[in-house]
């Protein structure tokens, strides 16, 4: 199983250890993306898969769920859920442990993870590991960055080698996904690109000569985001599939 993974435990904490609970900004692409295909409901419950530090499941509590979640990150089963409660949503159970050990006879209204699936070689196997947690009628929500989109692999390529290294590049095609739970008898409400033009990277030290395009191309993009109003496979900033299981 360890060869399947991109990314290590060690590295998660390390980078976790910086963030702390709060709110994406408004009108964030997934946020946006949550609120045009997921219901609002008093009656429903969500998990999130690679749930810590949870800016999602605040807006998922925003439209009415109760929120649980399951992340390796120790802080995910008493530091996330406090916060959230303190949001005022309502909270059922979070676990702090790997994916792949986790054991739960319930079913979810809605099972999703953000940014999760492209950290592992064997993604198609964590795609049917969130479906057979949904319950029947109940929503699949999966999205991960577009970097397989060519003028995202070439920014990352670039500026960003490193961070894309963590990434299964492969794994961000959306078709695939569609196939692969319409085999599961899922009926696809949405499969595709999603966010617009937009670029991030990590904290990979760049030469002068890449920092002073950078800088010009950072001033250059909300430009093109202007030109570039549609969603395309090539730029748009995120993968995603919204699924019901039949």
């Amino acid at each position: 199983m360890e060869s399947n993974r991109l990314t290590t435990q060690e590295f998660w904490e390390n980078t976790r250890a910086q963030n702390y609970f709060k709110r994406q900004d408004a009108g964030h692409g997934i946020d946006e993306f949550i609120k045009k295909y997921v219901p609002v409901t008093d009656q429903a419950s969500v998990i999130e898969i690679g749930s810590y530090p949870g800016p999602h499941l605040a807006t998922f509590g925003d439209l009415g769920y109760e929120l649980n979640g399951v992340d390796f990150c120790k802080d995910n089963a008493v530091g996330l859920p406090g916060w959230l409660k303190n949001e005022g949503f309502k909270v059922g159970q979070f676990e702090a442990c790997d994916f792949f050990e986790y054991k739960q006879d319930r079913l979810f209204d809605v099972v999703c993870s953000f940014g999760f699936i492209e950290h592992f070689n064997n993604y198609e196997e964590i795609i049917i590991k969130h479906a057979l947690l949904v319950k029947p009628q109940g929503y699949l929500v999966i999205t991960t960055p577009n970097f397989r989109g060519l003028v995202q692999y070439l920014l990352h390529k670039y500026f960003d080698e490193n961070n894309l290294a963590l990434h299964n590049v492969k794994s961000m095609c959306p078709d695939k996904w569609s196939e692969l739970l319409s085999d599961m008898g899922y009926e696809i409400k949405y499969a595709g690109y999603f966010g617009g033009f937009w670029f991030w990277r990590g904290e990979e030290q760049l030469s002068y000569l890449k920092r002073k395009i950078l800088w010009l191309l950072e001033r250059v993009i909300p430009r093109l985001r202007k030109l570039l109003w549609f969603e395309s496979s090539f730029f748009s900033a995120y993968c995603g599939i919204v699924a019901v299981k039949k």
